[in-house]
């Protein structure tokens, strides 16, 4: 352990031994990655005895290699939902990390929007393309072995590769210091939070705030845990389906079996983020950030993401803690809610609310944008197949086209522009067609 001071760390010197597990090409060559077929779970990472991890990264792309030298991308942009991620500590039998893979680093959209905080980041690429960097630093000790898994459970590929980094310290021994929690993450999602028949449905009304939640029976629930622990940060989506200000809601952290009202009680939902009043502009810190405001159709409309990480005030809790928001005032808005929590407790820990197949983690889109995106990842893929193959050779102008098609695409719906994005998936499927 380092001596109090942030950098400290950097001279104390240990017997601990620093490793990586990563995807580099065992042969020596750059094919450094690793292939996932439909269905297929691969372990990432097998760490025997006492250490922590330290940092992982990863890297996700799709392609299919056509002669002569020639990669074809694909693009099934829904991969960060349809994967799921599991870390196991000790031996344990069941996860206590188990999240959709982009969730786990604030990208479960699979609209990957750059941020940077103190553990986690996204770090953008070429702006062309559609892969970036996900990072995480959140320290995961371990006194007896550690198993890193990933499930594609969605049926992504059979062009699915990742690029991965796992570094991770041993310690000699085998023993950690005393008190060391485990490090955990689960996901949640309502796709509709329910509203009662006694208040006004998705409005935003001064008149509303006499309406009491003296309960919080009904608000959404971001983490239920039981045991000794700290709870340490999370990311919130929130899709404004309903439209306004959809904020007023307010966070009750309910800690070891208090009733109402709460020992750590908020005053509304931007409140929790460190913002002001109802922000309309995206930001990111070391802390807090509404790194996604969508805007759609009007004011806080659509895709809202943000993430709280509590690392100078961790929320301490000695046998249970109920984190909850409410969905607007006293519960009254209806709108899709995600969310991914991290904190660290002494094992066994409770068990998670169940993981929906891929199909229900999906994200929902306005218009015809979920078929669309299913559409075109299946034009990629019959097109990158039948190069790969050699049945077919593009013209020089068809290359180009599908080269810019393939841009535009990627940088449209990064930037949520349905429209365009529909209209060229519209010209991939016109171009195919060309060579079926």
């Amino acid at each position: 352990m380092g001596q109090g001071e942030p950098l400290d760390g950097l001279y104390h010197l240990r017997e601990s031994k620093t490793r990586r597990i990563s995807s580099a090409d065992p042969t020596g060559g750059n094919f450094d990655w690793v292939n996932f077929a439909p269905a297929e779970t691969k372990t990432l990472a097998e760490i025997p005895g006492a250490g922590v991890i330290r940092r992982v990264y990863f890297l996700t792309s799709s392609f299919l290699a056509s002669p002569p030298d020639h990669f074809s991308w694909s693009a099934d942009r829904m991969r960060f939902r349809k994967l799921v991620l599991r870390m196991y500590w000790d031996r344990q039998k069941d996860p206590c990390v188990e999240v959709p893979m982009g969730d786990f680093f604030g990208a479960g959209l699979g609209t990957l929007r750059p941020f940077q905080s103190f553990v986690v980041s996204v770090n953008v690429g070429n702006r062309n393309m559609d892969f970036d960097g996900m990072v995480s630093y959140f320290p995961m000790p371990f006194e007896n072995g550690a198993r890193i898994t990933l499930e594609n459970d969605g049926e992504v590929g059979p062009d699915f590769h990742l690029y991965y980094h796992i570094d991770f310290e041993q310690y000699p021994g085998g023993v950690l210091p005393q008190h060391t929690g485990r490090f955990h993450a689960q996901w949640h999602r309502v796709p509709r939070t329910a509203v009662s028949a006694s208040v006004h449905k998705n409005v935003n009304n001064i008149k509303e705030y006499g309406v009491e939640n003296r309960s919080g029976k009904d608000n959404y629930v971001i983490l239920d845990a039981e045991g000794r622990g700290n709870y340490v940060g999370f990311f919130l989506t929130v899709d404004n389906i309903a439209g306004g200000w959809y904020g007023e809601g307010d966070d009750m952290v309910f800690i070891d079996g208090e009733p109402w009202p709460p020992s750590y009680a908020g005053t509304g939902t931007e409140e929790i983020f460190d913002s002001a009043c109802c922000p309309s502009t995206q930001f990111s810190g070391p802390y807090t950030g509404f790194y996604l405001i969508e805007n759609y159709a009007q004011n806080y409309g659509g895709k809202n993401q943000m993430y709280r990480f509590f690392i100078h005030d961790p929320v301490r809790f000695q046998k249970s803690i109920r984190v909850t928001l409410e969905h607007g005032h006293a519960n009254n808005f209806e709108n899709d809610y995600t969310s991914t929590s991290f904190w660290y407790q002494k094992d066994p820990h409770k068990a998670y609310f169940p993981l929906p197949a891929a199909p229900q983690r999906l994200p929902g889109w306005p218009g015809e944008t979920a078929q669309t995106l299913e559409k075109e990842a299946k034009l990629e893929r019959e097109l990158g197949a039948l190069r790969m193959n050699g049945k077919v050779k593009l013209s020089q102008a068809d290359e180009r086209l599908w080269l810019d098609l393939w841009r535009a695409r990627n940088l449209e719906f990064r930037e949520l522009r349905y429209a365009d994005f529909l209209r060229d998936v519209s010209g991939l499927e016109a171009l195919v067609q060309r060579y079926r």
